[in-house]
């Protein structure tokens, strides 16, 4: 009698948690734009900025109806937008490098509403990252590319994603979030990432 009594204490808390707080799938994409982080950008000698895109899925653990934890699987393409820019001159030429990765991020959530039918949104944790190919520029002051190759250690990468978003209804919400990876030796090094998108939770 205990255990089915145990039971029936177990299921009415799931299902009360359940009604609280309902997790959901969502799906994402988005632009962005990404800039290279490097000491030789502090002294003038890397700038620029440049586009690339992302598409996502992820599922919402909702613990109650502020907190939530969001893994994801994204598909993102990088463009670093490096420029070398000579001391002394006025001259620039571009040194770009494109990257395809899956990124993995695990984001913890909170949110609260501002209206009935508009709430605010804040998230931040780890992500993990692997590139999948990358092509750079063969010659400086050619458009020739080639292909990078490495090993799988040096694809990969570890770093950090916070975002904030307006979530509209019950479905659809507008990010800004911002990725910055901590490994420098490596295909990507440090490239700081900003991106505006758009998820729908079903």
């Amino acid at each position: 009698m205990k255990r089915v009594f145990t039971l029936i204490v177990m299921f009415a808390s799931f299902c009360s948690f359940t009604t609280i707080a309902q997790n959901k799938w969502n799906v994402s994409a988005g632009g962005s734009v990404s800039h290279k982080i490097n000491e030789s950008m502090f002294n003038g000698i890397s700038v620029g900025w440049g586009g690339g895109a992302f598409i996502g899925a992820g599922y919402e653990f909702n613990f109650n109806k502020h907190w939530s934890f969001n893994p994801q699987l994204e598909l993102d393409y990088i463009n670093n937008g490096e420029v070398l820019k000579f001391k002394g001159t006025k001259e620039r030429i571009k040194g770009d490098v494109n990257f395809l990765n899956l990124r993995i991020p695990v984001i913890i959530s909170f949110r609260f509403k501002i209206s009935d039918f508009t709430g605010l949104r804040f998230g931040a944790g780890p992500y993990l990252q692997e590139s999948l190919a990358a092509w750079e520029r063969k010659k400086l002051n050619s458009n020739e590319r080639i292909s990078k190759s490495g090993s799988a250690v040096k694809r990969f990468n570890i770093g950090v994603q916070g975002e904030a978003a307006v979530e509209t209804g019950e479905h659809l919400s507008y990010m800004f979030c911002v990725n910055y990876p901590f490994i420098t030796e490596n295909w990507m090094n440090r490239i700081l990432t900003m991106s505006l998108g758009v998820r729908y939770s079903f």
